[in-house]
């Protein structure tokens, strides 16, 4: 009794913990508290548990502790909030890869159907804990005062939607009555429905992680999928196409392989549509490759002929050219308009593509290659890489450089752009400070960081960025 209301204790601490980092205020060290405390707890209750999967399950756990580090070095707002998603989605497949059953493959189906089930287990836990809250709930107030507070709640829940729309058509149609109604000390009644809402938050997030750390060493019944006979593509009819696809693609490199690679604009083409047009072939190029080299490695006999690799071979070669004609276009076109995030995105994709045909290269000669563990892997760790780059400090650094040799640089952008950018921008306004409006930008970061004093929100690259605007 003693032990489950220590764990009760200990869930409840977990979920304030939540509440105070998370959705307070706007994130920093505080994701990496947070961390740092499930943890603790989690390897704490199941210190005694014999985990599994242990190698894939440190390089997640590596993956994870990166990402949440970030929030501390880096304030970049497009990762921040996609990482909102990620962590927890890593945390989830970690906690349950390492509490699994050995047998199971981290990269198989049979993993996602145990996610799911794990899933189900929670959600079901948490209906079964809020029936038997509220049946506790009801023995100790009694049965008709639980009753009566039920149908109080419903009328409050109906009612909330037509009294919002009902007293805004009041407060447009009499200034009187709208006066009136804002003379009310509704102060009072702000930090009260805060507080409720609060102590709801907590009760639920409390509820959430009692019903996940139950489960999760739960004995869930994963019936391993047997792997369906694919009927193997012909031999003749795969070489035709390749065939065919090769001699377009080697065609169409031969005329053109001034135009991609001189450096210059046909006559009827703007900076804009030739770097659009390089991209959007480099994604018809990327799907019908794509899906040419992932069928033929996958449905076609393990042992196919060679001249079927040599086709495969060229196909990823000409692929190559594409990528590398794209990648070339858009360095034209940032060094025309500027380096935007986006831009830096379309560049890392290209790199990211350029790998992956690197590998699948690979595995057309050595077919005893698993895709999907390289595929799974490398997406994470590029993904991981991308946060800790510094994207933002790239960004500005390559506009300054263009300005250098241009004169030209869009200050409206840079104001997009998180802390890590302002010791650069405070750098450029002291060699130029003619530049208009970036002596109006510095000032409106200043306000923006002076502002921004939450501990949960600390970070290396804000206190960075509030040194820089100290000594400029």
């Amino acid at each position: 009794m003693l032990k489950n209301k220590g764990f009760i204790l200990s869930c409840l601490v977990l979920g304030i913990v939540v509440e105070v980092c998370l959705l307070r205020e706007r994130i920093g060290i505080s994701y990496l508290i947070l961390t740092a405390l499930f943890y603790m707890l989690f390897f704490y209750r199941y210190r005694m548990y014999p985990f599994t999967n242990k190698r894939i399950s440190l390089l997640l756990f590596f993956f994870i502790c990166t990402l949440t580090l970030s929030y501390f070095v880096y304030s970049n707002l497009f990762f921040n909030t996609v990482n909102l998603l990620v962590i927890p989605i890593l945390v989830y497949c970690h906690t349950v890869l390492l509490t699994s059953q050995a047998t199971i493959e981290w990269n198989s189906l049979s993993f996602l159907d145990l996610l799911g089930k794990k899933l189900y287990q929670m959600l079901h836990c948490f209906k079964i804990s809020v029936r038997l809250s509220g049946r506790k709930l009801r023995r100790n107030i009694g049965e008709s005062t639980f009753k009566t507070g039920k149908k109080i709640l419903i009328g409050l829940l109906v009612a909330t939607p037509l009294l919002v729309i009902v007293t805004f058509l009041l407060l447009i149609a009499d200034e009187k009555f709208a006066d009136l109604l804002f003379s009310f000390p509704t102060a009072l009644f702000d930090v009260d429905g805060h507080f409720v809402f609060t102590i709801i938050k907590i009760m639920v997030l409390t509820t959430f992680f009692y019903c996940f750390f139950k489960v999760l060493t739960k004995k869930t019944v994963v019936i391993e999928r047997r792997k369906r006979e694919i009927r193997n593509w012909d031999t003749i009819i795969v070489t035709t196409v390749l065939l065919l696809m090769n001699i377009i693609y080697l065609l169409f490199t031969i005329v053109q392989f001034q135009y991609f690679f001189s450096g210059t604009l046909e006559p009827s083409l703007s900076y804009s549509e030739y770097a659009r047009r390089g991209f959007f072939e480099l994604m018809i190029v990327t799907i019908i490759n794509y899906v040419i080299l992932i069928g033929t490695v996958t449905f076609m006999e393990k042992k196919y002929l060679p001249f079927v690799k040599f086709l495969l071979t060229c196909l990823i070669f000409f692929s190559g050219v594409m990528l590398t004609s794209a990648f070339f276009r858009l360095m034209m076109y940032e060094q025309a308009y500027g380096f935007t995030m986006s831009r830096l995105f379309a560049h890392s994709f290209m790199i990211y593509l350029a790998i992956v045909f690197s590998f699948t290269l690979i595995k057309v000669w050595a077919t005893q290659l698993k895709l999907s563990h390289f595929y799974l892997m490398f997406t994470l760790l590029f993904y991981v890489g991308l946060n800790i780059i510094g994207l933002d400090k790239m960004i500005v650094s390559n506009n300054i450089e263009r300005y250098k040799q241009t004169g030209k640089i869009d200050v409206e952008y840079l104001d997009f752009l998180s802390y890590s950018a302002v010791p650069d921008i405070v750098e450029l306004h002291k060699t130029h400070p003619d530049i208009p409006g970036l002596e109006q930008l510095l000032r409106e970061k200043d306000k923006a960081i002076s502002a921004d004093i939450a501990w949960q929100s600390y970070n290396l690259s804000r206190e960075n960025a509030r040194q820089a605007l100290l000594k400029r």
